[in-house]
């Protein structure tokens, strides 16, 4: 009796493990994707080892990345070292128009015709971020308002746009949501005021679910990336991280509700590494990684397509093969 009864639950037990693989394997389906993928945003400067890094997005299976300079200390720094990096590289790397640390309160005539001349000259196929809302993080420069900003309504940045719109390229804005009364009713003006102009936010602005969904839904022209956005940004300071949206990602699996906003939105949404710093581009073939096992691979092949490398190509009018 007591054999029957231990066989019994030793049977029972097994039946009830089977049965939550079971529910794990369907409520967490994994597709596997294996696909091609398009780095739709990076940056470099001097401080990284360019001809490495290169190496190291092959060696990451990268099909395409759209890659700008960082000018810190003047413009126009790293914009030519790019330019010879890319003449090496040119069936790999798609140029944007530099990323400009020194603007203060409005975008300059200076720095906007800098940019249309050499959108034309070398060819850029997007503007590269322009800083408008970045928090201050608990390592490296801080302000005594917690946050660098830029205006997104200055006259400056209004010509700057209407300037650029004639160069039918996406602006890369990089906006983040945690003033979101202060910030959301001037950059949706701005999204309204330039329909003809393609912007896409990176990091899909560290944002919640409802944030992303409110502009995505609103305004057609806005493109986001997933970068940065796995994890919850735990860099900045506590009052900023209670305004900031959780990451996509809880023990190496997408969210269920996260993973409903990149089906709804899977034609406005790419795959983004953003790595900048040295300490970032050394961790870049673990960002690659990350976005196929943790968020890519929990998506249906079609709408993982898209993200990884379908958007990007529309985007930037570029074809991987």
């Amino acid at each position: 009796m007591y054999y029957h009864l231990k066989l019994l639950l030793t049977s029972s037990k097994k039946s009830l493990i089977f049965l939550i693989i079971i529910f794990f394997i369907t409520s967490f389906k994994a597709y596997c994707y294996d696909g091609p993928l398009f780095d739709a945003m990076a940056q470099i400067d001097e401080t990284v080892n360019m001809k490495q890094a290169i190496k190291d997005v092959r060696n990451a299976s990268i099909s395409k990345i759209a890659l700008f300079a960082r000018s810190r200390n003047s413009l126009g720094e790293n914009e030519k070292k790019l330019i010879k990096l890319q003449k090496k590289n040119k069936n790999l790397i798609i140029l944007g128009a530099p990323k400009y640390f020194l603007h203060k309160k409005d975008i300059s005539k200076k720095f906007t015709n800098h940019t249309l001349a050499n959108v034309d000259k070398y060819n850029y196929a997007f503007i590269g971020e322009i800083l408008f809302t970045h928090a201050d993080k608990n390592h490296g420069r801080q302000h005594a308002s917690g946050e660098t900003y830029l205006d997104p309504s200055g006259e400056g940045h209004l010509n700057f746009l209407k300037s650029i719109s004639r160069k039918k390229i996406p602006v890369m804005t990089h906006w983040e949501f945690y003033n979101w009364d202060r910030d959301f009713p001037k950059f949706s003006k701005i999204f309204n005021q330039f329909p003809e102009v393609t912007f896409i936010i990176p990091h899909m602005g560290f944002g919640s679910i409802n944030q992303i969904d409110t502009i995505l839904s609103s305004h057609s022209n806005v493109y986001m990336t997933i970068s940065k956005s796995l994890k919850k940004n735990t860099s900045v300071s506590k009052e900023i991280s209670l305004k900031i949206g959780e990451g996509m990602v809880e023990n190496k699996v997408l969210k269920p509700d996260w993973k409903n906003l990149l089906v709804k939105y899977q034609n406005r949404l790419m795959f983004a590494t953003d790595a900048h710093k040295k300490h970032s581009w050394k961790k870049y073939n673990k960002k690659v990684r990350h976005a196929r096992k943790r968020v890519l691979r929990f998506l249906p092949n079609d709408v993982a397509e898209k993200i990884a490398y379908k958007n990007a190509e529309k985007i930037y009018g570029i074809k991987l093969k």
